[in-house]
């Protein structure tokens, strides 16, 4: 008897790959049966190169990683344009799922299945506020606070804070997150809506609110897990 299909997926990143910060931490709630390979839209340009790619002015902006831990910033439709084009060319590569690592990028139609996060995340959001009397957004930088949109609408006001997920210095980070968990203190429930933020990111957020708080990262993870079960 043959032994069945190793099950792929390809994740995709608006920044470099690998992605450490991220990738480890999803691959084991995905589970050892499933085989990653990990692609990204800057793989291979080098710093002019990147800086080109920065945010125009007043233009929406994505925050993302290099593969050394640099901290970069795009403008969203520059990025979205090159990832579009490196999800055409895996689109049909022989994996079971395309998965962009971000929460706020369109995406071309795929002949493979194609989960986006941000669909994940913003519908398991208005879902929760249906019962909820306000919910807490935290995202990357300080202007999205003002220009983040979810996909779909939601059902009780929304409180955005920012606390970036690339801050190199320990210290600042951890303050980053207690203050933003202070100040979503009186929300029923948290996202914490970049596929940057990882566990011990949520649980800095968590103490301080003293809220439920969710992780895109995580969300996503267990839903790709039951796909591929």
């Amino acid at each position: 008897m043959s032994e069945p299909r190793q099950r792929r997926i390809a994740f995709v990143t608006i920044g470099q790959a690998p992605r450490r910060d991220v990738v480890p931490e999803m691959a084991a709630l995905v589970g050892s049966h499933v085989r990653i390979d990990e692609y990204g839209v800057l793989d291979g340009l080098d710093a002019a190169a990147i800086a080109a790619l920065g945010p125009r002015p007043g233009a929406y902006r994505f925050a993302t990683r290099l593969a050394d831990g640099t901290a970069v910033e795009l403008d969203k439709a520059a990025a979205e344009d090159r990832l579009a084009t490196l999800v055409a060319r895996l689109d049909g590569a022989g994996y079971d799922l395309l998965v962009p690592l971000c929460t706020g990028a369109a995406l071309p139609a795929t002949a493979t299945l194609t989960v986006e996060p941000q669909q994940v995340v913003d519908h398991t959001l208005a879902a929760l506020a249906h019962r909820c009397r306000r919910v807490g957004v935290v995202v990357p930088l300080a202007a999205q606070v003002d220009t983040l949109h979810l996909s779909v609408p939601v059902a009780c006001p929304v409180r955005l804070v920012h606390a970036s997920p690339y801050e190199p210095d320990p210290a600042r980070a951890a303050a980053a997150f207690a203050a933003a968990g202070t100040a979503l203190a009186d929300c029923d429930v948290v996202l914490m809506h970049c596929m940057g933020y990882g566990a011990a990111m949520r649980t800095m957020v968590a103490a301080a609110a003293g809220r439920p708080v969710l992780l895109s990262t995580h969300l996503v993870a267990r839903l790709l897990a039951q796909i591929l079960e």
